[in-house]
This record gives C-alpha cells, structure tokens and sequence, in this order.
C-alpha cells in the first residue's frame, strides 16, 4: 500500500496546508470577541467596531471558502484513490482466488470503499486538526495561565478517554466485521447454490448458520457501541464541567482584576476549538477503525510483490511439454512427476478414476496454479514467464462448472472484450450454437441474465465452448466438455474438434466418452495423481484392457 499513498501524498500535504491556514482563521472569532469586549466596550467606538466587525467577516469569508477547497480536494483524492486502486485490488483478488484455497471474496473492493468514504469524511478533518490542538492551549497559556491549566487537564482527560475508547471498542469492532464477512461469504454461497438449497430444504440450516454469526456480529457491536457511548457521555460531561470551569475561572480572574472580561470568552473559545478535534476523534472512532483495518487488510492483499514486466514473445504455435510436473496442496501430493509432450495440433485424451487429479493438472498446464516442481512449456518457453493478459488469446479452457457472466451472448463468446462479429459468429459455428442462437429473440445480442440463468445447461455448456475457441486459440483444454450436452451437441462438438486438429490447435480432452475419445491422438492414464500409462490412443487402451484382464483373472 506504500506505493500507492506515495502517489496520493500531494492530495494530503495540500490538505495540510490548507488546515494550516483554516486554523489560523480560526482564530478570528476568539480574537473578535477580545477585541469587542477589551477595545470596542471600553472605548465606545463605532469605527472601531464596523473596522473589528468587516475584518472578521472578511476573515470568515476567506475560512468557508478554504473548507470548501479542501473538502473538493479531498473528494477528488477519493476519486484518485479509487482510479488507482480498484482495479489493481480487482487484479489481485481474481489472481489469489484462482490459486490453491484462494477466497474469492469481494472484501478487497469493500475495504476501497471503506477508505475512500474515510478520506471524504469528518474523520480525516479531525487528523488534519489534531496537531493545533497544544497550539489552541499555548494561546489560553498566553492569555493566563491558570487558564491554560485548566486547558492541559481538559486535553489530558479526552486524550486519556480517546486512547480508552479505542482500546476497548478495536477487538469487538475487529472481531464483529471479521463474523460479518463470513457471514457474507456464507450467504454469496447459498446464492450460488440456490436451486440445490431450494430443493433438498437447506434453507433453515442455512438460515441457522447466518443467523448464529450475525446474533454474534450485533452483540459485538452493541458491546463495542456501550463502551464507546459510555465513554463519549463522559467526555460530553467533561467538556461542560471544562467549560463551566474556564467559564467560572475568568469570572474570577476578572473580578479580581488579573483578567478581563474579553480574556475570559476568548479563552473559553479557545480551548473549545483546542477540544474540538479531540472530540470529532472519538465520535468517528468507529470509522477510524474500519479505515485501519481495511488498510492492513489492503496491505496484506498486496504484500506479494508485483509481478515483473516480461517480454513479449512470439505467438505459440501450441506445442506442450510438461516436465515433472508435482504439486502439493495442503501438505499432500495431488500430482507426482508428470512428464508428457504433445506436438502442434495434437488431441490428447486425459483419463483416471474421480479424484485422479485431472481437473488440478489442467490447471497447471494453463498456468492457473503454479507448479510446486518441474515446469509446463508452452513453445518450449516456461508457461508462468508469459504474461497472462497477452497469453490469454492464444489459450481456450472450458471448465466442469461453466460459469457465464451477466451481458449478452455475444458478450460472453467475445470473452468480455472487443466483439469482433466475425470471430464470435466462427466460434459460434464451431461449437453448432450459430442455428439456435439466431432463433433467440435479439439473436447474439440476447441478454443471458446473470450466470446464464435464461439458458439451459446444455447451452451453457456450449457457450462456454465458443467461448474457449473464440479466436482461434492454439492451445485448449475441454474439462468435460460433454456433460450437458445431447447427442445433437456431441456431434457439433466432434465436428469442433476435427476443425481445431486441422487449424493446428493442440487439445487436451479430459472425458470418459469412448465417442469423444475416438477422435485423439494420444491417451493419458492418471491415477491418485500419478502418470500410468502415456502413448497414443490404440498403444494405451490395449495396454488398460490386459490390465483388466489380468485383474480379472487373479480374482477369478
């Protein structure tokens, strides 16, 4: 987070200068009031008075129009915040919760906000302040000081109170906001989840959950917003006790003649301007917290070092190569020293029994997850030394659980970005979704309603397959890509996969469908994450067979 307040510190360091002359002209009224009552009473002058009485207006004027130049500035601090920060914190989330047990939660963007609104509001005036405040009572000294006395116990006890108030209010408000973002990840869950929620009756055990952490979320904040109340009742009663003692305090001294009336009000101004920050301070506590932790969570999101500029390379031609490739997760191996190549425009078939690690080394070979041994190549080049966003157009996945996102369909064949009509209507054509989409009533610009919910799972399925070809790309993995597909779509997706051989696309297949299957080149046998069997097609599924035979005969 460093890097980025350096890039904002001119917003600030203009806002304390600012501050700096704002408490300066807040000086105007207790000088005023001095001056009316040790000048203007005493002499009877109305020139005098009208001369006191245009300076301060004067004075009053050039101090709103300073307020309202650094609350602009402030508000156009947040709107650099926000530029600089939202996308790259967007970056960061998507990339850490597509690693290994990475958290897709959107907390990163909340804690922008939370920082951008802290910035804009009274808060951050109450910082800017603070340091004045030994100012405002150096001045009461000046005036007398006994009053200034009284002044330093003031600044001491709301201090005292501050430093207690956030003491006792940081754990619970802490604790509460972290229950509140796993109540949230909870109900982002459900939603995801809702038609399996619905129809097997989870909703009141879902409900229970939510309900147990968010009765845990309101007593934190009401046992943190006791403390705080109680605290700011007390420096609510302080401040008027002060007051009434500077008040009385003045009396005194003028009265014994070692003050004067104008004395008395101005001091008693002072110290309420010498407070007044103090007191903002405490009554925003609970914002002040907020904006810290969603600081430090925003560092610790960060703390990764960014990722290097890498030079640009060639476009591949699609060959791959893995080389003892192992990973492990958890302290437990998924994948053990994989080592395959396929050359240009080949079709490799993955198979394995359920929990083979099929899925994970698919991602490793796109480069998604890292390795924890050996290297994926791409062109002979290590897949992770490209960079992702110039990478990503020559690559295709197609994952089990299709996700689409909410725009239309030619939005989601396009991948979100420049729609090029004669590439979406190509990989439209290669997946057999071209006919049925030109039957939707606005054809490709048909909104599709967030995560496809207007289309079947069988159109899902072949979306995200144009999709994946979209832009002819020359390296693809289909997880699946059969499960929600008729026989009609079987079909297109054989037609698709004889069109990407011959383009020269290199494919990697993981399915079970002995149809599907008969379109590869070559076959890979995973079991418990381990290569077995690695050949082509016919070599493979001969040697699986007198596998089978031979278990069968020693069971017999």
């Amino acid at each position: 987070m460093k890097r980025f307040l350096a890039q904002w510190r001119h917003y600030f360091v203009f806002g304390a200068i600012f501050s700096f002359f704002l408490n300066l002209l807040a000086l105007t009224f207790p000088i005023y009031m001095l001056s009316l009552f040790d000048h203007v009473l005493q002499s009877r002058s109305v020139p005098t008075l009208v001369a006191v009485s245009i300076a301060a207006t004067l004075a009053l004027l050039t101090q709103g129009a300073l307020e309202f130049i650094r609350s602009r500035l402030l508000v156009r601090a947040s709107i650099a915040i926000d530029d600089t920060l939202s996308e790259d914190v967007l970056h960061t989330m998507v990339k850490q919760a597509a690693s290994p047990g990475g958290d897709g939660y959107a907390v990163g963007l909340k804690d922008v906000n939370t920082i951008r609104n802290f910035l804009t509001g009274s808060s951050i005036f109450a910082i800017f302040d603070l340091p004045w405040s030994p100012i405002y009572i150096a001045l009461v000294f000046v005036l007398h000081p006994l009053l200034g006395w009284v002044g330093v116990l003031a600044a001491a006890l709301s201090f005292v109170l501050s430093v207690l108030s956030d003491k006792v209010s940081r754990k619970p408000i802490e604790q509460a906001n972290t229950i509140a973002n796993a109540a949230q990840r909870l109900i982002g869950t459900a939603v995801q989840n809702s038609h399996a929620i619905r129809s097997m009756g989870m909703l009141p055990g879902v409900t229970e959950q939510w309900a147990k952490m968010n009765r845990l979320v309101v007593a934190l904040q009401t046992r943190a917003s006791k403390r705080a109340g109680l605290l700011q009742t007390l420096v609510k009663l302080i401040r008027q006790a002060i007051q009434m003692a500077m008040y009385g305090l003045g009396a005194y001294l003028a009265i014994t003649n070692q003050a004067t009336a104008g004395i008395m009000f101005a001091s008693a101004i002072l110290m309420g301007r010498g407070l007044a920050p103090i007191d903002l301070l405490i009554s925003t506590l609970k914002s002040f917290i907020e904006a810290r932790e969603a600081y430090n969570r925003l560092d610790k999101l960060f703390s990764t070092p960014p990722e290097p500029e890498r030079m640009e390379l060639p476009p591949p031609s699609g060959e791959v190569r893995a080389e003892g490739v192992s990973l492990v997760l958890g302290g437990r191996p998924v994948l053990q020293n994989i080592s395959f190549a396929l050359a240009s425009g080949e079709i490799m078939g993955l198979i394995g029994p359920s929990a083979a690690g099929k899925s994970t080394l698919a991602k490793v070979l796109l480069g998604i997850w890292p390795p924890t041994a050996g290297k994926v190549r791409l062109d002979g080049a290590d897949i992770l030394s490209w960079d992702a966003e110039r990478l990503g157009p020559y690559l295709g996945y197609l994952p089990q659980d299709v996700e689409l996102f909410a725009g239309t369909i030619a939005d989601n064949i396009a991948r979100l970005g420049p729609k090029d009509p004669d590439k979406i209507i190509e990989a439209a054509q290669k997946a057999g979704i071209h006919d049925m989409v030109l039957r939707m009533p606005k054809g490709y610009d048909t909104p599709i309603g967030p995560g496809g919910i207007t289309l079947s799972g069988g159109q899902r399925q072949r979306v995200g397959l144009a999709r994946a070809m979209y832009g002819n790309p020359k390296f693809l993995i289909l997880d699946e890509p059969n499960a929600s597909l008729d026989d009609e779509g079987e079909q297109a997706l054989l037609r698709a996969l004889a069109q990407l051989k011959e383009q020269g696309s290199t494919v990697i297949l993981i399915t079970h469908k002995a149809s599907l299957l008969a379109s590869v080149d070559k076959v890979l046998f995973l079991r418990d994450g381990q290569l077995l069997i690695f050949g082509p097609r016919d070599a493979v599924f001969q040697k699986l067979a007198e596998a089978n035979m031979v278990r069968v005969q020693r069971v017999q």
